[in-house]
């Protein structure tokens, strides 16, 4: 699955997410497939980190962009919520990415030194009330620190059939084949166990609020909607796919502007 499809879902999912707020009303069966949306976004952070050449430009355009949507998004929260004070997804992400900048960059004498800034940025983006606040920031921190696709590109370079002259090896071979090949597998999915734990532990520490007032269903719906886009993640093979970024940086604020259009039209 390569990173242009990851986005597509990410694209689609918010769509629906944000259509159930502005025609149906929060805590829809869209809100549910929704939530997909946010984890993958974030995922798309760590890997355009991981790529850029140049962090500098990527954190620019994020926040150049978060300012460029903060009025239509204004207007979507306000027409549902009544709130304008919010700020929108761009900001989270561009903190986030920030964050786990910090962490690369500093030297190890001054780690400790890094993780306080990266906690003082998730407080930021808490209190500045940024879409999904310091639940956005740590669940980019997470992905960059225990993700590991490293095992995974062994598995798509691992040629799984061969080009074989000698018929009395063939099935040798195709056996040595196969055994790397799930060899591999098992050492990327062993790799990524802690990952998938700490990444489950933040979503339930993240809609441990519905638990504690009792909404046990629409806790565990919202659980599993957020935690299944491991599942892409995972699957992600490394290629990047069409470039389409600036459509999918436009799709944001137009989208928004749509919907509040949509709203008004039928309330």
């Amino acid at each position: 699955m390569s990173s242009f499809v990851i986005k597509l879902i990410a694209i689609i999912s918010m769509f629906c997410d944000h259509s159930g707020d502005a025609i149906i009303g929060q805590f829809s069966f869209l809100n549910v497939i929704g939530r997909i949306a946010f984890p993958l976004f974030c995922f798309q952070i760590v890997i355009g980190y991981k790529h850029t050449k140049n962090v500098n430009k990527y954190l620019l355009r994020l926040f150049l962009f978060g300012l460029i949507s903060q009025i239509p998004f204004s207007l979507f929260t306000y027409s549902y919520l009544g709130r304008i004070d919010l700020l929108n997804v761009f900001f989270t992400l561009a903190l986030g990415l920030l964050a786990i900048y910090i962490l690369d960059v500093f030297p190890k004498k001054y780690k400790s030194f890094a993780i306080l800034l990266s906690l003082v940025l998730m407080l930021i983006a808490e209190f500045a009330q940024t879409d999904y606040g310091w639940f956005g920031v740590c669940l980019i921190i997470c992905i960059y620190l225990f993700y590991n696709d490293k095992s995974l590109s062994k598995i798509k370079n691992n040629a799984f059939y061969s080009n074989i002259t000698n018929n009395s090896n063939e099935t040798l071979q195709y056996s040595n084949e196969e055994n790397k090949r799930l060899e591999n597998s098992i050492t990327y999915f062993n790799n990524n166990i802690l990952f998938v734990i700490v990444f489950f532990a933040l979503v339930v520490i993240k809609f441990s609020s519905y638990l504690a007032i009792g909404y046990y269903n629409l806790a565990l719906l919202q659980i599993i909607g957020t935690f299944f886009p491991v599942i892409f993640m995972l699957l992600y093979n490394g290629k990047k796919g069409p470039s389409l970024k600036y459509i999918f940086y436009a799709f944001y604020p137009i989208h928004l502007l749509i919907l509040v259009a949509i709203h008004f039209l039928i309330y």
